[in-house]
Formats: structure tokens, sequence, C-alpha cells
């Protein structure tokens, strides 16, 4: 493994120069005061940051949009089409299209993703969790048992999950507003908790993923957390219903899910698609209540969500998309507020993944540094990461792109120096 040197980074100290050798941050010195080693990246001021997570993404449905274009726009169409997609799938379509998804996801700066995989196949459910170990020079993947179609609605679904909960995943999962009734929906969440705790495994649900108000899994989710003293990460996806809930239930969502510590993921690519298609005007944007949990101190998460799928038919793997959606749907514009989101990226999206990344003498060589200098211009120009590092090997480079305006060199939605 040869050594690499990224020169001029700007960090919290300054301008400093990273050494890695043999995988591991070997050094961290002010810029020019030690020789460089190996390789040499000048960074030319770009700033380092933890990589991103991603912890909410459907590789095995990648890519499908052209083959099952979603004309209603809506969740139940979406599975639909996917149900007829996967019929035809095999093993070397799956990975293909995983595959070109997932380096899409790296190159823009993804180095841990968490990806569902519906059980109602068992060939995917087997080929994502072998496809986990083939990539992990790319990126860390975890696999999420996901019955897409429930687990009570037609029988063998509750007997496939508990198969693929066996079979070396990493989560179970469930999707309770799909089920026939509130009560199966509550039924199928305490199934994924007894199968994670058979399996030692987290637990991962899409949950309440509708604009129905009385659509409050979320309840079932935190007390059945707490009732069992759960130590496994808990996380529920999409979360959309609370958009609809009355101020006091809402508020005591937040309450349960602040003691619980379930993760919410809110998914704003797909969810300010799907959501509200039903609605005359005003529409509701069905983006689950992300600033005031975070003002209540609950622990939240952004995910891509999907790649060019049957729900939608948009998306590059870049991260940054999701985070600048939920910036704009949820009104967080105001700078401490943009640099939280960011956070999200570098730091709360890593929670069920274990410790967050960091740039210290000794630690692993997982970071990313970036074209540009300042989170604020990162949020802005969503600029692909000048390198991508992972496990001391650079895995993605991306130039930045050179523009030019009447013979004049500009870097788009880059501020000139001095102004």
């Amino acid at each position: 493994m040869r050594p690499l040197s990224f020169l001029n980074v700007r960090a919290e100290q300054g301008l400093v120069d990273v050494f890695v050798k043999e995988g591991l941050v070997v050094d961290i010195s002010p810029a020019g005061h030690v020789p460089p080693i190996g390789r040499l990246h000048d960074a030319e001021g770009g700033f380092v940051s933890a990589p991103f997570a991603d912890p909410h993404l459907h590789l095995d449905a990648a890519l499908l949009s052209l083959f099952a274009p979603n004309h209603s726009g809506t969740l139940q169409e979406g599975i639909e089409n996917w149900s007829r997609c996967r019929q035809n799938m095999d093993e070397a379509d799956l990975i293909g299209r995983a595959t070109t998804a997932l380096k899409w996801c790296v190159s823009n700066g993804v180095t841990r993703i968490r990806t569902h995989v519906d059980t109602s196949s068992k060939m995917a459910v087997e080929a994502m969790v072998a496809f986990r170990d083939e990539v992990s020079h790319l990126a860390e993947l975890q696999v999420v048992a996901f019955p897409q179609e429930g687990v009570f609605k037609s029988s063998g679904q509750s007997e496939d999950l508990a198969w693929a909960a066996a079979a070396g995943v990493d989560c179970v999962g469930a999707i309770p507003h799909h089920e026939h009734s509130m009560e199966a929906g509550d039924e199928s969440i305490r199934l994924a908790f007894d199968l994670a705790e058979q399996y030692g495994l987290q637990v991962d649900l899409h949950c309440d993923e509708t604009d129905n108000p009385l659509s409050r899994h979320i309840f079932t989710v935190c007390k059945e957390r707490l009732r069992r003293g759960f130590g496994g990460h808990v996380t529920a996806g999409h979360c959309t219903a609370m958009h609809s809930y009355p101020a006091e239930v809402a508020q005591h969502a937040i309450d349960e899910i602040v003691k619980s510590g379930v993760q919410i993921i809110a998914n704003p690519l797909d969810n300010i698609v799907l959501q509200g298609r039903q609605d005359h005007y005003p529409k509701r944007r069905g983006i689950t209540q992300i600033p005031e949990l975070l003002e209540a101190g609950a622990l939240v998460g952004v995910g891509h969500d999907s790649i060019l799928d049957p729900w939608y038919p948009l998306g590059m793997g870049r991260i940054l998309d999701a985070a600048s959606m939920l910036i704009h749907v949820s009104q967080l514009t105001q700078p401490d507020q943009i640099e939280r989101v960011f956070r999200i990226l570098v730091d709360d999206n890593h929670r069920g993944f274990g410790p967050v990344p960091n740039l210290s003498v000794g630690s692993q060589a997982d970071f990313l540094i970036h074209s540009v200098s300042d989170v604020s211009t990162l949020m802005r120009t969503k600029s692909a990461p000048r390198w991508v590092v992972h496990r001391g090997l650079v895995v993605a480079e991306t130039q930045p792109a050179k523009v030019r305006v009447l013979d004049e060199a500009i870097r788009p939605g880059v501020l000139p120096e001095g102004l």
C-alpha cells in the first residue's frame, strides 16, 4: 500500500498536511513543515471532513425507472412496478445495477451505505449479503432484510422475513403502514424486534410513510424499544405521517422518540415526490418534522433512498442532493442550520454503523478532501469530493470543474478570493 500525502488541507487548526501509511493516518502537521511521502495530492485549501454515510438506500431496485416508470408518482404504484420487475430479476442484473449505483455513491463521498433488500427474493438477499463483502474495499455496506409488501398480507411473507434474518443480514425491517390493519402493522414491528433479538441484529423500519394522520406506528416502535430494553440501534425511516399529525400528537411522538433513542431518517428526495399526491392546493410537503426533532434533541438522519428506481426517476447517489432538499423543504436556511444538516451527513448518519470516523494520528484513514474551502460553499455547490479516502486508499477522485466565461476562468458557485 503506497504512502499518501495530502498537502495544504484546511482543517480546524488551519492549513495542514496529512500523511497516510499502511492504511493509517501517521502524521498531521502544519502545511509545509514535514517533507511529503509517497504519492502527493495538493488540496489547495480544500477542507477535510469525515466521509458521508447514507443510512437508507435501495440498491436492489436502483436504475430500474426506465423499465418501470411511475405514472401516478405514488408509493403504491412504485411497489406494484417493483413487484413486476422483481419477477424477471436475475443475479447478474441485480449486481450490475447495484455496483453502478454504489460507485456513483462512492464518487460523491459516501463510504457507508445501508441498503434495504426485498425479502420476497431469496436470491436477492443472498446476493446482497455476498455483495457486501465483495465491495468492502470501496464502501462499508449494511444489508436490511426488508419485506417490501408486508409480512401478513400474503402467506409466506413472515417466513421469508424470518429466513432472511438468519441469512447473514445486518438489520431486520418491516413496513407496518402497508399491512392490512393498524393492528397487523404493530404486530409486524414486534416481529422485527423478535427476529432482531434472536439473531443479534439492528432494527430498521419503514414507518408511517403515508399522508394519513392516523398512521401512528412510530409510537409502537418507541414503546417496543423501551419495553424490551433493546440495546441494538433502532431506525424508523420516512415517518411522513408526522407531517400531518395534530400539533399535540406530533409533540407526543417527538417526546417518545427522544425518550426511546430511536433514530428518525428523513428521505426528502422520494417523499417530496411521493407524498401529497392526492392533495388539492395547498399540497402537503410530506417530510417528517426534522426541525422540531432536532430542537428536541432527537437523533435524526437523511437518506438518498432511491436512485432511478420505480419510486423516484432521478438521482445520482449524491447524498448532498438529499441534504439540500431537506434544507429547502424544512426551511433550514440559517447558517447554523445549514451547518447542522452537513453534520448529519458526517456524524448522525454514521450512528447505525459504529463510531464516526475521525481524522487523528493513528486512526484508520477514512476521510474526504473537498474541492472547496468551507461547508457553506459545499452545500451550495454540492461539489463532489476531490478525493475519497477509504481504509487508506484513494477510491475516488474528481477534478474540479473548469469553466471559462468570455475567456475568464471561473469556478461555478465559488466566490472569487477577496470577495
